[in-house]
């Protein structure tokens, strides 16, 4: 049987060739191709040039921070002019802390009163006591009359007088009698110029509007021989006006009250007329 003929040596040299040639460029173009996507990959910020082939990964390096620029250097102030206004150095704030510090509590020393001179021969001075008495609004309220608050209230010794004797009250003007006036009627007198309260107007100027009253008033007295006797008396009292009232001549004292007897001469503010009391015992 005949023997098959092998090719040529340099046909198979070239064949042999090109298959390796072939295989170098597929493997050639498959690195390139990596290559390529590695760049990319790279260039997105997913991946370091530095990985290496294998897969492990390798961070990028770190970049160093700008260097800081410096500050200029400060300039020392010219200086001060010996005529030239310098403003008044101010502290700096008070910086507020975020905790809460309550205020610091006031010692007994500080609560005793502060005398006017540091001489402890000096005594300290005393510190007003609270006052718990009446103050009189609610007596001023209740006191009313035609919308007038009234100066005066009766006390709780207010009486009326018996009907004898009788007290009369005769008023003189340039010694003539001018009016007489019954006062058993009443146990209390208001005189003044205001006609809406007064119960004997006087209409001199120089009167007040609630000048001064008459009262009644049921006291008890011992006689020169010690012996206790009640009766009710007739009293005046000023209520603190402007030009005072005379008892016989001499000004009595205001928010007092002044016994009044028989033939007893009253006088109000700078008036001429003349105010005189008598009792008619018939």
């Amino acid at each position: 049987m005949p023997r098959s003929r092998s090719p040529p040596p340099r046909r198979r040299e070239r064949e042999l060739n090109r298959k390796y040639r072939s295989r170098d460029d597929r493997d050639r173009r498959r690195s390139r191709s990596r290559d390529r996507d590695r760049e990319r990959r790279w260039r997105r910020g997913s991946l370091s040039p530095e990985r290496s082939r294998s897969g492990a990964y390798s961070p990028p390096p770190r970049r160093s921070p700008p260097p800081r620029r410096s500050s200029p250097p400060r300039r020392s102030p010219p200086p001060r002019r010996s005529g030239a206004y310098s403003p008044p150095r101010r502290s700096p704030p008070h910086k507020r802390s975020g905790a809460y510090s309550p205020p610091p509590r006031s010692t007994s020393k500080d609560l005793a009163p502060r005398s006017a001179s540091a001489d402890p021969s000096v005594p300290p001075v005393e510190k007003e006591k609270p006052n718990f008495s009446a103050t009189g609004l609610l007596a001023a309220a209740t006191n009313t009359v035609n919308n007038v608050v009234l100066k005066y209230s009766e006390p709780s010794d207010s009486r009326r007088p018996p009907s004898v004797p009788s007290y009369k009250l005769f008023v003189f003007k340039d010694a003539a009698i001018v009016e007489e006036i019954d006062l058993n009627p009443r146990s209390c007198w208001l005189i003044g110029r205001d006609r809406a309260v007064a119960d004997l107007p006087v209409d001199h100027p120089s009167c007040s509007k609630q000048h001064a009253v008459l009262q009644f008033r049921f006291v008890t007295k011992a006689d020169e021989f010690g012996e206790k006797k009640s009766a009710v008396r007739l009293y005046v009292m000023d209520l603190e006006s402007a030009n005072g009232t005379n008892l016989n001549g001499d000004g009595i004292e205001g928010r007092r009250f002044v016994e009044c007897r028989e033939g007893d001469l009253l006088k109000f503010g700078l008036s001429t007329r003349e105010y005189v009391i008598m009792l008619d015992r018939g």
